[in-house]
């Protein structure tokens, strides 16, 4: 009797631990909807917060400072304003559908690549958000269990399949692996790479939010947003995110890519060294 309890419980265990040897890797869907479930979806946010625009061509400005409002309506509606008095500039997603206006006018349909940190903000619910990883060009059906500086993530993404090389980097989501919270969004669209790194996610409520974070274009530190406060609130006007009645006020611009902003902070003939990843987000 003694032996053949010894041996099923060896049989269990074998059974148990055979195969990869590896801890469980969830898929993308499942994963995802861990992290929603963890970072909630509420009714709204709003959030002020203060974004930098690092100026590599100007030693004796070392950056563009402004404050933004930021209204959330879930689900899938987002306004974003600048206060600024040297400039009058909002921008509204809703729906899937992109809006921004600067100085009263119309200036660009398409989000930019560097206002992509939003997306994981807004898309609160598991299957939006993997659709959103799709269309950045992230492999939504490859997961993997790694290791980015000190931290143990799962990461959402994989190698392009032409290079077996370990040193390349790959579009992809990575979410550590304890709290479930996005640590690092990546994007590559038109030859350019652009990355979001999420910190110091703070509670309000059951909903998490993050009050940093730092935006690389290219491997060079551009964007460094500090979020100052976020409240949990409802009832916005939903003219705020009709992007019919902005068409119908504000007339059509010069389209330059909507990215009067972002040329401030992308300096690609600059020869200003980049400042080290490592010792931003560590």
């Amino acid at each position: 009797m003694t032996k053949k309890l010894v041996l099923s419980i060896f049989i269990i265990v074998l059974f148990l631990f055979s195969g990869t040897g590896h801890a469980f890797v969830p898929d993308a869907p499942h994963l995802l909807y861990l992290v929603i479930n963890k970072i909630k979806q509420p009714v709204g946010i709003e959030a002020s917060q203060t974004r930098k625009l690092l100026n590599y061509q100007d030693p004796g400005q070392a950056y563009f400072e402004f404050e933004e409002k930021l209204i959330y309506s879930y689900p899938n509606q987002l306004r974003s304003q600048i206060i600024s008095e040297s400039m009058a500039s909002f921008s509204v997603e809703s729906d899937f559908e992109f809006i921004k206006v600067t100085e009263g006018i119309i200036t660009s349909h398409d989000k930019s690549m560097l206002d992509l940190y939003s997306d994981i903000l807004l898309y609160r619910d598991h299957e939006t958000l993997l659709n959103q990883l799709s269309l950045s060009g992230i492999d939504t059906t490859k997961v993997s269990f790694q290791r980015y500086n000190d931290t143990i993530c799962y990461v959402i993404g994989t190698f392009p399949v032409q290079t077996r090389e370990k040193n390349i980097e790959f579009p992809g989501l990575w979410i550590e692996k304890n709290t479930f919270l996005p640590l690092r969004y990546l994007v590559e669209k038109n030859g350019k790479k652009v990355e979001f790194f999420y910190k110091n996610w703070q509670k309000a409520s059951k909903t998490f939010y993050p009050m940093q974070v730092h935006i690389f274009l290219d491997n060079r530190l551009v964007t460094m947003i500090d979020v100052k406060n976020f409240d949990l609130r409802s009832g916005f006007l939903p003219v705020l995110f009709d992007i019919d009645n902005i068409v119908s006020i504000y007339p059509e611009g010069n389209h330059v890519d909507g990215k009067e902003m972002e040329n401030k902070s992308i300096m690609e003939t600059d020869s200003t060294p980049a400042p080290a990843k490592q010792q931003i987000h560590e």
